[in-house]
């Protein structure tokens, strides 16, 4: 009795000191795939011009990387009567995937957000999407990403 009794105090200190010393994996903040979670949003856009609204119909949906250390981003190309073809950068794949939503060609849609020449052609930086009755919020009237959790007020 008094064997299995140290035997088992044993086991269970053997276990004890193994759990402590075990090394602590880092990872699983919740913050998607960010290389570093920590690391303010920095807005790619440069030469940014005043705020746009167009209108028209979606003509495609494809994923585009605007800088080589960002993560790719969903991105549309609209047709419209006024601008012709403008390409619009919505916001990061990974943020866009939980949201519920769906753009499909030949969809009317209103974007709001702010424009940049690129090359002589029209590009808008998404801040919300209008599709129907129903609205994407991409970013705040400051232009801050809706995906990047921590807000000056």
């Amino acid at each position: 009795m008094r064997l299995k009794r140290r035997c088992s105090m044993v086991v269970m200190m053997a276990v004890m000191l193994l759990a402590a010393a075990w090394p602590a994996y880092p990872g699983g903040r919740g913050q998607g795939f960010r290389p570093c979670p920590y690391e303010p949003y920095q807005c790619p856009a440069v030469g940014v011009c005043k705020p746009m609204t167009i209108t028209g119909k979606v003509s495609r949906v494809f994923t585009e990387t605007l800088q080589d250390n960002m993560h790719p981003g969903m991105a549309m190309l609209i047709d419209t009567k006024d601008q012709g073809q403008v390409r619009v950068h919505l916001g990061p794949v990974w943020y866009l995937e939980r949201q519920e939503f769906s753009l499909t060609p030949g969809q009317e849609v209103q974007v709001q957000g702010i424009c940049l020449d690129e090359k002589g052609k029209t590009r808008l930086i998404a801040a919300q999407v209008k599709v129907g009755d129903s609205v994407l919020l991409l970013r705040d009237t400051e232009g801050r990403p809706m995906w990047e959790a921590w807000r000056k007020r």
